[in-house]
């Protein structure tokens, strides 16, 4: 799957599903933080096709996350969620090209916390 068609499928579930968007926007931040350690450890083990894929679907996610920003709520949050993502676009893109796993860890991380953050504070997930 490329990434303009992991882009394609979030951005159609994001917009036909009745489902809260605030639970919409949980599952993609689990999304990307799955495929995103899944691409850390493939690019550990030198799996090559593993990488590429889960890459792809990280950067599809955060496509989609990006892209739903409804700047008409809170356009200096919304700006600096952009801001992030485009980041996280940008070191995962990095990490394709230069099989850079240490670096990618970064993207790792703040998909974590991310995550984290959106499930306490938005969501009132307990752990």
């Amino acid at each position: 799957m490329t990434s303009n068609e992991a882009y394609d499928m979030y951005k159609n579930v994001l917009i036909s599903t009745t489902v809260d968007k605030m639970q919409i926007v949980s599952l993609l931040y689990e999304g990307a933080l799955g495929f995103a350690k899944k691409a850390y450890k493939a690019m550990e083990e030198k799996n090559e096709e593993e990488k590429i894929d889960s890459l792809n679907r990280v950067s599809g996610i955060l496509l989609a996350l990006r892209d739903s920003l409804d700047d008409s709520a809170d356009r200096e949050t919304a700006e600096y969620l952009e801001a992030l993502y485009n980041f996280l676009l940008n070191k995962t893109i990095e990490a394709n090209k230069d099989d850079n796993f240490e670096e990618f860890g970064i993207v790792v991380r703040y998909l974590d916390k991310m995550t984290e953050i959106w499930n306490r504070d938005v969501m009132k997930k307990e752990e």
